[in-house]
């Protein structure tokens, strides 16, 4: 069985791979996992990295806990290593050194943690910090494991296709067309060979006989009349797709095309017809149809898991930092203010998943009068951590006193987060995302501006496509501002970028203010250009 296959709890027992040249940190770590009661570690040590290697080659762990400073390697190159031969295990980096710059190093090439060694380190942080990269690693494998699924059941259904497509060729070149003329009430005046087989008839059977009784309904009937009152002498073909029975008495699709015959005097006396059944062709545009909805599934449950991350992220976030300062007497208020962080959090994740479940009944969402800069603030708070993970700064300009606005909170919310996150990994270098609010012309302004490498003319064409990504290398899944303008358009704003290489990007959203519920008084902004 799979090392993640189930679901660990107190009572399982986390197999630990500790891989430490120094004996004496060895013990002091072996010391402190065996004296937790629950959950319970087996601890494995490996004084070299080749014997770490060959560990993982012949045991699944749950998680490895690595020395930097290693005998047979240097640094960050045994990092490198064990993370190509175990990418399904969370590596958690020990270190005698407070190093914040090789912290970084090692976080950026696959550690899940980065712990000192020392008084400093109790078996309670280690545990904690054991317990969440075992959960975080879980979830990317399960979540890798469900594309595979996907992808698997995609291809299937496109080989699928494929042969639905050419028994669908086979039929269309080896059939004869079906060939009909019938008198403006339906009439049939001739059939071809072909016309009888089709509908498994002789053409005693159908001369001097209607064929609008055949047809399925009257909107079928309806629309053909249609068809035929446009045919003129100087339009004299029309051509549609109808709907009735075939040869097996099922009902099947035709596409035809009729020409009308004309007397001397222009009156339309008799109608040509010629048609195929296209009844394969139908099934097979179905068919794709449900396989590109069933192609979209793995990256909508990445857009999903995109969108949780911020806020599980801040959650976990806040409960480390109250776990670090919950003996410390004269944290009481930084104490408060991190559960406070969590409740939030684990709130902003149900709220997101209810309105994921409406959107997918179709339900509208719940909206309300609310101050944009409180949403704003919100919002810096959610990307505050992958902003830092990222190297970047969030600096709010807000102004005062700003009119309500009529919005669904969690949405607006998700939207500006989503907006800072993109902005915060804009560049590889440090970057500065600067938020503003205003009232404009349209009602009131959010500026989200960064000091990137900017957009080219295309990359700002497509950019609310949806799936479109300029970082699809580095995971971007391209549903975020497809989402986003979605959302933003449902509560009847508009959003809008601009940018240009090397100038960076400033995406500009505009809500609307509901005349019935506030009165504006006072001058306001004429345009949506970012104030300054």
């Amino acid at each position: 069985m799979s090392v993640w296959e189930g679901s660990l709890n107190a009572a399982d027992v986390f197999h630990v791979l500790l891989v430490e040249d120094n004996p004496l940190d060895a013990r002091l770590v072996i010391r402190l996992l065996e004296a937790v009661a629950s959950p319970r570690f087996h601890v494995q040590h490996a004084e070299r990295l080749h014997d770490a290697v060959e560990l993982l080659s012949q045991r699944e762990f749950h998680v490895v806990l690595l020395d930097l400073m290693m005998p047979d390697c240097n640094r960050l190159e045994g990092l490198e290593r064990l993370s190509g031969d175990a990418t399904d295990i969370p590596i958690i980096v020990l270190t005698g050194v407070a190093d914040e710059g090789v912290a970084l190093a090692a976080l950026r090439r696959g550690a899940e943690d980065y712990l000192v060694k020392g008084e400093a380190m109790s078996d309670a942080m280690l545990v904690r910090s054991i317990r969440y990269g075992v959960e975080r690693k879980r979830a990317e494998v399960e979540i890798r494991e469900l594309n595979t699924k996907l992808e698997e059941r995609v291809a299937r259904r496109t080989a699928q296709l494929r042969a639905s497509e050419e028994r669908y060729r086979n039929v269309v070149e080896g059939q004869t067309e079906l060939i009909v003329r019938w008198l403006p009430d339906g009439t049939h005046t001739f059939v071809n060979d072909a016309y009888c087989r089709y509908f498994n008839k002789t053409s005693e059977e159908l001369l001097g006989k209607s064929f609008f009784p055949w047809m399925s309904s009257d909107e079928e009937r309806e629309a053909l009349r249609n068809r035929v009152a446009s045919i003129t002498v100087d339009n004299p073909v029309a051509r549609g797709e109808h709907q009735g029975p075939g040869p097996d008495g099922e009902t099947r699709w035709q596409r035809w095309t009729e020409r009308g015959i004309f007397d001397e005097a222009g009156h339309l006396i008799e109608l040509q017809s010629v048609g195929q059944d296209i009844t394969e062709q139908k099934l097979t545009e179905g068919a794709l149809r449900r396989a590109e909805r069933l192609a979209s599934i793995g990256t909508m449950a990445a857009g999903i898991a995109h969108e949780i991350n911020n806020p599980i992220a801040a959650a976990l976030n806040a409960a480390e930092a109250a776990m670090r300062f919950k003996d410390d007497p004269e944290a009481k208020h930084l104490l408060e203010r991190c559960l406070d962080n969590v409740v939030r959090s684990a709130h902003r994740c149900r709220l997101i998943v209810e309105n994921v479940l409406k959107f997918a009944r179709q339900e509208p969402t719940e909206r309300s009068l609310v101050d944009i800069n409180t949403v704003v603030r919100d919002a810096r708070v959610a990307a505050l951590p992958h902003a830092e993970r990222e190297n970047a700064t969030l600096d709010l300009q807000l102004t005062d006193d700003l009119p309500p606005v009529w919005i669904n909170k969690i949405e607006i919310e998700q939207v500006l987060t989503n907006l800072l996150d993109n902005a915060s990994r804009s560049a590889d270098g440090p970057i500065q995302v600067i938020v503003r609010t205003a009232l404009t012309k349209d009602g009131i302004g959010i500026f989200v501006e960064d000091n990137g490498p900017g957009m080219d003319h295309e990359q700002r064409q497509r950019a609310f496509d949806p799936f479109y990504s300029t970082r699809q290398k580095q995971g971007g899944t391209g549903l975020g501002l497809s989402i986003a303008h979605g959302i933003i358009q449902s509560h009847g704003g508009r959003i809008e970028i601009s940018s240009e290489p090397g100038q960076g990007t400033t995406i500009i959203v505009d809500l609307p203010i509901r005349a019935d519920d506030v009165k504006i008084e006072g001058p306001q902004t004429q345009s949506s250009t970012a104030p300054t």
